[in-house]
């Protein structure tokens, strides 16, 4: 896909969507995006795997419109294939780590508070409730064991015998906590800074890209948080009123462990990342 051609597509379904100006950003792992100038945010999945769970991720968001306490995508520009679709852009800027760490005392609190309002809203989702929207829930057994296959086949001959040690290790560790006793919840999946939007302006969350919803462990949302720091972590957990357990933030934190042998495998099948921004997260957390 490029961008003139996904430029036609949508000028042929929507004449008045504002493309003289637009920027298209090819970087995300799942879909193209072009975002219009009048401010629409228009994607396209890369595969067909995504082609499927995109019209279900429409249907998933609109159902949650009004059932969560912060800004998330409603799509109000759907092709007539049900191929693209489209939103009007959510304001506010990318949580980098660089941007949380400019942010006062008061405005990280005020964020903490929406993330937790908004986990709290989405965990109480029944479950039952949006069964029609195909929303898969987690094998962590299936998981599990990709992942150390691809540990394996990807991470033996780059890392030195130190290195995977300290991963077996951790991969014996991370296998403990299946006994965990949890209720599975829907979860975002993919809570990391670039879909967080901080708007400034209006000290408001909003949310974006629900690609890799589940059914799981809803630890699994604060993954991301510790990014920021785990006294963030804390502090988002202090006003989540969901279900809790002794074992959930120490579930988070092991869970985010995976994020750099993820980086470093994915960036050897062909995704947009690259092998050195894994290893460098890698020397921060085995140590």
């Amino acid at each position: 896909m490029n961008r003139r051609h996904f430029a036609k597509m949508i000028r042929d379904e929507f004449p008045d969507i504002d493309l003289t100006i637009s920027r298209f950003i090819t970087h995300g792992w799942d879909h193209f995006v072009l975002i219009s100038k009048d401010k629409k945010v228009l994607r396209i999945p890369k595969d067909n795997r995504y082609r499927f769970k995109f019209g279900n991720e429409i249907k998933l968001l609109k159902y949650l419109k009004n059932k969560v306490s912060v800004g998330i995508p409603y799509y109000k520009y759907i092709s007539s294939t049900g191929e693209f679709a489209g939103y009007d852009m959510l304001i506010g800027k990318d949580l980098t780590a660089d941007t949380f760490k400019k942010l006062s005392r008061k405005d990280k609190e005020l964020l903490a508070e929406q993330l937790g309002e908004f986990l709290t809203g989405l965990h109480n989702i029944p479950v039952a409730k949006i069964g029609s929207m195909c929303v898969e829930t987690v094998d962590n057994l299936k998981q599990f064991k990709n992942l150390e296959n691809n540990i394996k086949q990807y991470l033996h001959s780059k890392l030195s015998d130190n290195e995977i040690k300290l991963i077996n290790s951790y991969m014996v560790t991370l296998k403990e906590t299946f006994a965990h006793n949890y209720t599975k919840v829907l979860v975002h999946n993919d809570l990391s800074g670039e879909h967080i939007l901080w708007d400034r302006k209006n000290f408001k969350v909003n949310i974006i890209d629900f690609s890799d919803r589940e059914i799981g462990d809803p630890a699994m949302d604060f993954t991301g948080f510790f990014e920021f720091g785990e006294e963030f972590a804390q502090q988002v957990y202090s006003f989540y009123k969901g279900r809790k357990d002794v074992s959930f933030l120490y579930r988070a934190k092991l869970y985010f462990k995976r994020v750099p042998l993820y980086i470093m495998i994915d960036s050897q099948q062909g995704f947009p990342c690259t092998f050195d921004e894994g290893y460098e997260m890698f020397k921060k957390l085995y140590k």
